[in-house]
């Protein structure tokens, strides 16, 4: 998926925030958490299990908590073929691959632009190769 030349901007802002739960930008309080992740937040993690925001809010309270390491670039991840594509008004489809040290999944997230910020409404990722080295 190519994005168009209007929406990189939008992209470039997005990106910002993505990979999701792994930004310290989302990760960093649990203010910060609640306003960028809707109330009706679901995910569907690489494993396929369905996750409710309430639950993914408690893993990353708990990794901040335990001083865990969350920011994918600190973690040595790397992002590449982020794409954006308008699927309603103000709403868009993000996707991009996701570089872990021991998989590579392949990302998307769907964000609404309301009351001037972000909100991201669900994120699924889907594990494409594994067994991969750091």
């Amino acid at each position: 998926m190519t994005t168009p030349d209007e929406l990189r901007p939008i992209l470039d802002e997005l990106m910002e925030f993505e990979p999701l739960f792994h930004r310290t930008r989302v990760a960093m309080s649990r203010d910060e958490f609640g306003a960028v992740v809707d109330p009706g937040f679901r995910e569907i993690g690489a494993s396929g299990a369905r996750y409710t925001r309430d639950y993914v809010q408690s893993v990353v309270e708990s990794r901040r908590l335990f001083g865990e390491v969350n920011d994918a670039a600190e973690l040595g991840w790397t992002v590449d073929r982020p794409a954006l594509n308008r699927i309603a008004p103000d709403v868009y489809l993000v996707t991009y691959r996701l570089a872990q040290a021991h998989r590579v999944t392949e990302r998307s997230s769907i964000w609404r632009f309301t009351e001037n910020r972000w909100s991201v409404l669900f994120h699924q990722g889907t594990v494409v190769e594994s067994g991969l080295e750091a």
